[in-house]
């Protein structure tokens, strides 16, 4: 079967989100647009995916997270279980890149509660900064916790393509994320499978790019297991134009 997914959105722990992107209001937004399946992928951090795992009922919520390679390249990292992002983020949050952090200046990091109150910020690091981790290392930290990576609007800014004006030649990434349908022509000559997603940072984005996932039963592992193998088995918005 084949399932509505928007495999890019951002809580309001991400420091460019708002602050509105809260479980309820996300989740009222993935109703309005029939989506099945959403990645809540906050930069560098993982603490909101359990609070949104709990509080979406009718949509399933991917564990994921957002790196920044020292290279500024931005890649997304999927995984079965929440404990794989934890493990992840805790070797990386080791490896930001520190400076003064001001909320007023860049955005706030909140994390939320069970009923959606916000419970605490983190304001010791700046969660977009980027790692002090290459690109390589960063894709190999995610596939050795058995994860996916992809990388992330390979076309606009901190995207592989727009960063490096290449793709590197490394068979662990065998997905990547368009923007565009020129970002799509370029990654499928290449030979990668796409998706296409919202990069949501505010509610009225979530769903306005989304993709397909062919799937027997609607599970985290039967996804992950999809984006493991995922020939003829992902389609963004222009597959659908074929």
């Amino acid at each position: 079967m084949n399932f509505k997914a928007d495999l890019h959105i951002h809580s309001c722990l991400s420091p460019c989100a708002d602050i509105t992107m809260v479980p309820s209001v996300v989740e009222k937004a993935c109703l309005e647009k029939k989506l099945d399946i959403i990645a809540i992928t906050d930069h560098n951090s993982f603490e909101n995916l359990e609070v949104f795992q709990k509080k979406l009922k009718e949509t399933l919520v991917l564990p994921a997270v957002e790196l920044c390679s020292k290279e500024e390249v931005h890649v997304l990292g999927y995984f079965e279980d929440i404990d794989k992002v934890k493990k992840l983020c805790e070797v990386v949050r080791e490896r930001l890149i520190k400076f003064p952090y001001d909320p007023e200046l860049v955005g706030y990091q909140l994390v939320l509660g069970e009923n959606e109150e916000f419970t605490d910020m983190i304001d010791d690091v700046f969660l977009g900064a980027p790692l002090l981790i290459s690109l390589d290392e960063l894709v190999g930290l995610i596939c050795s916790l058995d994860g996916i990576a992809v990388y992330a609007h390979v076309e606009r800014q901190f995207g592989v393509l727009y960063q490096l004006g290449v793709f590197p030649e490394d068979d662990r990434v065998k997905i990547v994320e368009a923007r565009s349908k020129e970002g799509w022509l370029a990654a499928k000559k290449r030979g990668y499978e796409v998706i296409s997603s919202s990069d949501a940072h505010m509610p009225d984005q979530i769903g306005c790019r989304f993709s397909y996932i062919d799937v027997g039963v609607l599970t985290t592992k039967e996804i992950i297991n999809a984006m493991r193998s995922p020939e003829g088995r992902l389609k963004s918005i222009w597959d659908l134009e074929r």
